[in-house]
């Protein structure tokens, strides 16, 4: 029979065990603390982000065997054509890479776009060793959770205009085509694998366009940028923040949107519903540009867009998930909110009006309009030249 320890000697046991997990929290807590302060973890531990990621991609793809700049350069004057501008001549850089080379430039990317609130991150923690402590776990499992994530994001990403919306002189702006992905996904959907090269360089060379042939667009982009990054210093500093705020601004809003709606203050809200429009705006037009141009110049144009259009409408239950969790849906619906609002804008007026319509940004949609395109035609076409519906 099963001996039963006495109450007493549980108490000592007990208090035995918390006293000793007590010890190795504090010696763990010390530990990283010292190692914070002689080097001073980010907000986001970016190399602990490419480590993640690394271990999490698989083998280096083999490198590409088509000409992505000679493509580029044969579409662009289609492109400008259509979309009424010119670039720079040494505005269109194209480089085919593999998902290693993509991961390691958004990495630098979201690096440069964080580095200004690394002051206010820091400002947040106390000197104490728990304070330094939280600081480097934080942005470890920060550094984790972007690694694993950009990894699922390298294996589905096609094409990508690396715009350095925040000044980067060193990195200049380039156009990335993932090779690997582009075949692969050619394959899986049964598509000729030239006509979905064409077609997505088509859609990436009019993203070069828009950020280098519309003089307003990238300064827009950049202000929008600066002015939602002040809010989230001023959040930092605030110390009536976290998840009480949190909680109590998801039931101020009826729990309408998103986790990542609900997780910003109203201007934070009121800037990331500028940046929907214009993110919509200019993922729509670059659908439009593509289909258009791709109708043109592609045989088997109809059978790819029928192809892709049930791919994205049927996306394995594990991706959705992702998507959803991460916000990145808002992302997705993009591309049908602005394509089908373009779309409307060139069956009224043409090419012409669509290339009118980013002349000025006092041209641009409102949120409502975006989705009633008819009442932005009753504003603006009769400005432009044609009759209003």
């Amino acid at each position: 029979m099963r001996r039963i320890a006495p109450p007493t000697r549980r108490a000592w046991q007990l208090m035995a065990w918390i006293g000793v997990t007590a010890l190795m929290m504090r010696i763990g807590v010390k530990w990283m603390a010292d190692q914070e302060r002689r080097q001073p973890t980010e907000m986001v531990d970016w190399q602990a982000a490419l480590a993640t990621a690394q271990r999490m991609l698989p083998p280096a793809q083999q490198p590409p065997q088509r000409n992505y700049q000679a493509l580029a350069d044969a579409v662009a004057p289609q492109v400008a054509e259509l979309m009424g501008c010119t670039i720079p001549s040494d505005a269109l850089c194209v480089r085919a890479v593999d998902q290693y080379d993509w991961l390691r430039a958004n990495l630098r990317s979201f690096a440069r776009i964080m580095a200004p609130l690394e002051p206010h991150w820091r400002a947040a923690h106390d000197d104490s060793d728990w304070g330094m402590a939280g600081r480097r776990l934080n942005g470890r499992v920060a550094g984790v959770q972007s690694g694993a994530l950009l990894s699922w994001m390298a294996t589905r990403v096609l094409g990508q205009y690396d715009v350095a919306i925040m000044h980067d002189a060193e990195h200049p702006n380039e156009l990335l085509l993932i090779d690997a992905n582009i075949a692969r996904i050619a394959g899986e959907q049964r598509v000729d694998v030239e006509a979905m090269r064409e077609w997505i360089v088509i859609h990436e060379v009019s993203h070069v366009f828009q950020f280098e042939g519309i003089p307003w667009l990238k300064p827009k982009m950049r202000a929008l940028m600066d002015a939602f990054m002040q809010t989230l210093a001023a959040q930092m500093a605030d110390d009536t923040g976290g998840m009480w705020a949190l909680a109590q601004r998801a039931l101020q809003r009826g729990g309408q949107g998103s986790w990542l709606e609900w997780a910003m203050t109203d201007a934070q809200q009121r800037l990331f519903s500028d940046v929907q429009v214009m993110m919509s705006l200019i993922e729509g037009h670059s659908n439009y540009v593509m289909n258009t141009i791709g109708a043109r110049r592609i045989p088997q144009f109809q059978r790819l867009h029928r192809r892709m259009e049930a791919r994205n409408n049927e996306r394995p239950t594990l991706d959705a998930l992702i998507l959803r969790m991460t916000g990145m849906q808002v992302k997705m619906a993009q591309y049908q909110d602005g394509e089908r609002f373009v779309q409307a804008v060139a069956r009224h007026g043409g090419p012409q009006l669509v290339a009118w319509m980013w002349t000025n940004e006092a041209h641009l949609p409102t949120k409502e309009e975006l989705h009633d395109p008819a009442r932005w035609l009753a504003r603006h076409a009769p400005s432009a030249g044609t009759t209003a519906v």
